[in-house]
């Protein structure tokens, strides 16, 4: 093999690997957490203790009796938070990551407190009071 081809193919396959990494390494950043299908009973979901991880600090809950998403947020073994999942900008879903919760249509960023982070949102996240009772997390959607 000549040099001028060793150095392209070698060249070809070190960005090849990079682009692979980069790829996985934003699929990771961008992974949404495990979605649990379920219905209200007298206004009330609840998701059971067991369902978060360590890896995994928030699921999220799919009704029919709402147009988005839930987020329930793990701040600690005695906290947490539940937030509807739909920007307070222009009423599109938004999506959460490891890091925070964004809008993919105009850039808005919020904490996991559904705090806005970066506009062009200026309210905060809809949220709904949570309580534990046993095993058990009951989010109260009235």
């Amino acid at each position: 093999m000549k040099r001028k081809e060793f150095v392209k193919t070698s060249c070809s396959i070190c960005i090849g690997a990079l682009a692979g990494v980069s790829v996985l390494s934003l699929m990771q950043s961008c992974a949404t957490g495990r979605i649990i299908k379920m219905e209200p009973q007298n206004n009330v979901l609840s998701v059971m203790k067991s369902e978060f991880t360590p890896e995994q600090n928030f699921v999220l809950l799919r009704t029919s009796n709402l147009n988005f998403d839930v987020l329930l947020y793990k701040k600690s073994e005695t906290e947490y938070k539940a937030l509807l999942m739909q920007c307070t900008h222009y009423d599109n879903p938004v999506f959460a990551n490891k890091k925070e919760i964004f809008c993919p249509s105009h850039g808005s960023t919020f904490s996991f407190e559904g705090k806005v982070q970066k506009e062009p949102a200026s309210r905060d996240l809809k949220s709904y009071k949570t309580e534990i009772l046993n095993d058990k997390i009951n989010i109260n959607l009235v």
